[in-house]
């Protein structure tokens, strides 16, 4: 297994989620207007998210489960497996999501709505990364 490479990638997601936490405003009103800095900040959550899949696809590889076509499919056949439960199941899906809208509609994008919701995705992520590191812990 690669197990090299999944943790290389959840500590790059950490990192990137201590950037974030270490950045953000205490108010909407101070992330609104904090410009290019925001953007830095959604684009740390990208980048966090992308290395989060990416660990998952690399454990379906490792775990020999057959080819999948997107990350959306790789999370139904971790879950189908029994390898995730619902609930991540349901997180990670929702992180897949949030991934499309910051690299394709970065524009949709309520800065407002995403203030508020960002302690809910910070915490996906890090559950995600948790169930990560149990992972590689337990294929020791």
């Amino acid at each position: 297994m690669k197990k090299g490479e999944i943790k290389y990638r959840v500590e790059l997601a950490e990192k990137s989620l201590n950037l974030i936490k270490s950045a953000l405003p205490q108010n909407p009103e101070e992330f609104l207007e904090m410009g290019l800095s925001k953007d830095g900040i959604y684009k740390r959550l990208e980048f966090a998210i992308q290395n989060i899949l990416d660990s998952l696809n690399e454990m379906a590889i490792a775990l020999d489960l057959g080819p999948s076509i997107g990350y959306k499919e790789i999370v139904e056949t971790l879950h189908k497996e029994g390898i995730i439960k619902d609930a991540l199941k349901e997180n990670l899906e929702f992180l897949i999501q949030l991934r499309e809208v910051l690299i394709y509609d970065y524009d949709l994008i309520s800065d407002d709505m995403a203030f508020r919701n960002m302690p809910e995705y910070l915490q996906f992520i890090e559950e995600s990364m948790e169930f990560l590191k149990s992972f590689l812990e337990g294929e020791k």
